[in-house]
């Protein structure tokens, strides 16, 4: 008996899966938008453009087997076989992360308008929403104004006692570097490794108009309908959550305004913290 536990503790399945750490680069331009400015009676009076980190919207990576650069109008992963006219075929990823993921928060008009590592506290959310022309409302269609009352919602709504529990409030993923991009660290565990993947991912950038904003903040990746409701009394919160084949199928997800990983990071050690940087940004032409 002991002979036969020693050679099963020695057992190798010998699968060639790797947890890699690596950071993923977004230019400037990916944080800076045009946002409306207001007159003295609350009307849009015009523009000006902004850069801030809180504009960057989830960030999808994947490894794959390679990048194609003629079926698209961008940097594209290697696809299967298209079997049919309408689908593009399946990237199949090795594997894949996202840095920043939507996250229901608390109020019913923010489904699918928030992303974790984006927002350092209540105000901050508060304050955001305002600057893009859609102010935070409850149910009634009242403004949230004040960062104490929009905590005692997230409390209520996720039985929560500390801002611990609040995934979406808490520490930035995106800090600005030296040459004044944005940067953050990414996780991609349980890869598969194949030497000479490639590394690529896309940013959903938030659609933000300036002088028409009823459909600010809103996103390409994002699933409403037969995403996870919640009743409560005469109220039912629908949550969203992200399209489920975003790195599968991602040229169904990007549209004109994202970024995209420029098709030169390739793997070709396990011991790799490869940098992924999301410079083209697809005009939709």
């Amino acid at each position: 008996m002991l002979i036969l536990l020693s050679a099963l503790a020695c057992y190798q399945e010998n699968i060639p899966e790797v947890d890699f750490t690596g950071t993923v680069v977004l230019p400037r331009a990916a944080a800076t938008r045009l946002i409306p400015t207001y007159d003295a009676d609350g009307n849009i009076s015009g523009s000006e453009e902004v850069t801030d980190p809180r504009l960057i919207g989830p960030v999808f990576l994947g490894a794959y087997a390679g990048i194609d650069l003629s079926s698209f109008a961008y940097p594209h992963p290697s696809m299967g076989p298209i079997l049919d006219a309408s689908t593009p075929g399946n990237a199949f990823p090795y594997g894949g992360t996202s840095v920043g993921r939507f996250d229901f928060a608390c109020y019913d008009m923010l489904a699918c308008k928030v992303v974790t590592g984006r927002f350092s506290d209540y105000n901050d959310v508060l304050d955001y929403f305002r600057m893009i022309g859609r102010p935070v409302t409850d149910f009634d269609g009242s403004e949230i104004t004040y960062g104490s009352t929009y905590q005692q919602q997230c409390y209520y709504y996720y039985y929560a006692t500390s801002d611990e529990e609040i995934s979406f409030i808490g520490a930035e993923d995106f800090t600005e570097n030296s040459a004044g991009d944005f940067e953050a660290t990414f996780h991609m565990p349980h890869t598969t490794f194949t030497e000479g993947m490639a590394m690529w991912g896309f940013m959903d950038a938030p659609f933000i108009d300036a002088l028409a904003t009823s459909s600010n903040g809103t996103f390409t990746t994002c699933q409403e309908t037969n995403s996870h409701e919640v009743p409560d009394y005469n109220n039912t919160y629908t949550e969203g959550e992200e399209v489920s084949d975003a790195l599968n199928y991602p040229s169904l997800s990007i549209t004109a305004g994202d970024w995209v990983g420029d098709g030169n990071t390739f793997v070709t050690s396990a011991d790799e913290q490869p940098t992924v940087n999301l410079s083209f940004q697809y005009t939709g032409e």
